[in-house]
């Protein structure tokens, strides 16, 4: 799509893995396990395959992920879900019962974003009032 000067100066790209998209349609994945990586992975194979022409709608596939890939047992084998646009599957996971909680997430942005005493503070209150913490940006 082309745009027009006038409103391109109205946008302001801003670095999200380097890439921003202005699109009429979105889609977001929310669940209650914490399979960020694995679902940004399927929301990427989604994409690839919008652009291509399909027989099967994006709808099935997302339809397909939601009522008939099963949940991960804890301990147990991971779920491997093909995904035709990656070359690795979709892989889901649950650690065991008695493991840590899985965080499927990197801390470098949390790193670049606070100083090291901030974020041992907020850990360190996070374990000590075994409360939710929320962070929130500026």
């Amino acid at each position: 799509h082309q745009i027009h000067h006038e409103t391109a100066n109205l946008f302001h790209l801003v670095a999200f893995d380097d890439v921003v998209s202005f699109e009429t349609k979105t889609i977001c994945l929310v669940g209650r396990y914490p399979y960020w990586t694995e679902f940004r992975r399927f929301l990427a194979h989604l994409q690839l395959l919008s652009q291509n022409s399909s027989d099967i709608p994006l709808e099935r596939h997302i339809s397909h992920l939601l009522f008939s890939v099963p949940i991960p047992k804890p301990g147990g084998q991971a779920i491997l879900v093909p995904l035709s646009t990656m070359n690795d599957p979709m892989a889901l996971v649950m650690p065991p019962l008695k493991d840590l909680p899985l965080v499927d997430l990197s801390f470098n942005r949390l790193f670049a974003a606070l100083d090291v005493p901030t974020v041992v503070t907020i850990v360190l209150g996070f374990l000590a009032l075994e409360e939710k913490v929320i962070l929130m940006s500026r």
